[in-house]
């Protein structure tokens, strides 16, 4: 009788330009079983596990790319993890993940500041009460140009800080969570976004350990 396949965890890089794999590579050392890679934007669907029970948990990090440019990988992408949040399988979405989920569930998203440009380097955000992650403030790593302008309907309110409002949600029903910041941040990833110092070195643990906790639920099926 042939084995069980183990369960993995499947980061989904919805990047657009650079793949982010010290980011990969993080999640993979956080994580108790195996993680997959895949770059839908780059390469397409074809790395995509067809059936929900050979995922543990979905981890969707960030982008350069908006909700609504309407890129031909897009919509195949939120419909992909739909199925899976029907199914049952634990969502993270960071920064572009978030806004996704968020635009998947009907609610809108809009631009930080009307001249379009980015919020970049260390904020200050509390984390509301829930189920997985404890209460108090963090300083996290941000870079972006656009955030909710509204909860989801099914969805509550999970972090906010004094600059933006909605920095995390999660559903009410579903193992679905989501973060404006980027708790998935590294060194590597920093250095690529033009914001590597010692401030933005030293904010990288309280994100990491966010991630670490989603990582570790979803690996050992606590959801």
């Amino acid at each position: 009788m042939p084995m069980a396949r183990q369960k993995t965890i499947m980061v989904i890089d919805p990047g657009v330009h650079t793949p982010e794999l010290d980011t990969f590579n993080l999640i993979s050392k956080l994580s108790e079983i195996p993680c997959t890679y895949h770059l839908p934007a780059m390469f397409g669907f074809d790395s995509f596990p067809a059936n929900s029970c050979e995922i543990a948990g979905i981890v969707v990090l960030g982008s350069a790319a908006s909700v609504y440019d309407n890129l031909a990988w897009q919509r195949p992408l939120e419909s992909y993890v739909a199925k899976m949040i029907d199914a049952g399988v634990p969502v993270l979405g960071c920064c572009y993940g978030l806004q996704m989920l968020a635009f998947m569930f009907g609610a809108k998203v809009g631009y930080v500041r009307s001249a379009k440009e980015k919020l970049k380097g260390v904020r200050r955000i509390s984390i509301l009460d829930n189920e997985v992650w404890s209460r108090g403030e963090r300083s996290v790593i941000v870079t972006h140009a656009e955030m909710l302008t509204e909860i989801p309907a099914e969805f509550s309110l999970l972090a906010t800080s004094d600059q933006v409002s909605i920095e995390g949600i999660y559903h009410a029903k579903k193992p679905v969570f989501g973060f404006q910041f980027h708790p998935e941040a590294t060194r590597v990833f920093l250095a690529g976004h033009d914001m590597l110092n010692e401030t933005t070195e030293s904010s990288l643990s309280d994100g990491q350990k966010i991630l670490s906790q989603f990582v570790h639920m979803a690996a050992s099926g606590k959801f």
